[in-house]
């Protein structure tokens, strides 16, 4: 499984001091199975929600280059955790790394919604963007350990 790499991009930060601590708490616990890398992106600085998702979206597509990825999208596919985990399953059978993006506060363009390989809803709820964060590590890290056949350690 270390052949893998798991990268996850998103712009800005996670705003909340408990919530980093999760995350940070899972991505130690990932690293421990596979490679994970976490890239963050500037945020926009405007307090236009339209000019926001433009501007952000354009650094993700500059990013991302031709690279293939799964956008977390509130109106994309549901799976529960077990499709997931195959998800993640096919990528180290087929060699193939996996790239997250998650989206800023208002969301992403049309235009890199049509880019993504596939759109992930982690639920049909809304979450704020730090939330949506630590939900997506922690199903990753659950994930690994259903391929690994290991307990869920709470």
């Amino acid at each position: 499984m270390n052949s893998l790499k798991i990268e996850i991009v998103f712009p800005g930060k996670i705003k909340n001091d408990f919530l980093q601590e999760g995350f940070n708490e899972y991505v130690k616990r990932i690293k421990r199975m596979v490679k994970i890398e976490i890239k963050t992106l500037e945020s926009s600085h405007s307090q236009n929600p339209e000019i926001c998702i433009e501007e952000e979206s354009k650094k993700l597509i500059k990013y991302l280059g031709e690279k293939k990825f799964i956008l977390l999208d509130v109106e994309g596919e549901e799976m529960n955790t077990a499709e997931f985990a195959d998800l993640i399953r096919n990528g180290i059978e087929n060699s193939h790394d996996i790239c997250f993006v998650v989206g800023g506060t208002y969301g992403v363009s049309n235009e890199l919604k049509k880019r993504a390989n596939l759109r992930l809803s982690i639920s049909p709820m809304t979450f704020t963007h730090s939330i949506t964060l630590l939900l997506l590590v922690e199903q990753i890290y659950r994930s690994m350990k259903i391929i690994s056949s290991q307990p869920y350690d709470h």
